[in-house]
């Protein structure tokens, strides 16, 4: 049930981020950098998400009380914001979406599972 919210938070943000750029005309950036530059931000939430799902995080673990609201922040998060870059056509950002939400269920099973192996 938890990774179940974890994803669900990852496709509100995407969608969050699609809509902002849909109302506000998209990115007028071309679409190859686009790209290129959601696939870092993608890579590095990946490697987030994965040492997230090592050390067994909860959804919202990290907390400062000067972030003011900073500690909404963790892979879901990035791989949302990683969405909007792809969304250069509704379609990829969709498909991106859908992606990276498989991609991040599939790393908390994976570990999920080593982690009550290992208990």
């Amino acid at each position: 049930m938890d990774t179940i919210k974890k994803v669900g938070y990852l496709i509100v943000v995407g969608l969050m981020i699609m809509l902002i750029l849909a109302a506000t005309g998209g990115d007028n950036i071309p679409m190859d950098m686009s790209f290129g530059i959601g696939a870092l931000i993608a890579l590095i939430g990946i490697g987030i998400t994965i040492w997230e799902a090592k050390t067994n995080k909860p959804m919202f673990y990290s907390y400062g009380k000067n972030w003011f609201g900073g500690y909404l922040n963790n892979g879901a998060f990035i791989l949302g914001v990683a969405t909007g870059f792809f969304a250069t056509k509704t379609m990829y950002g969709i498909t991106a979406l859908g992606t990276l939400a498989v991609v991040y269920a599939v790393i908390w099973t994976v570990f999920k599972a080593k982690n009550a192996e290992a208990k």
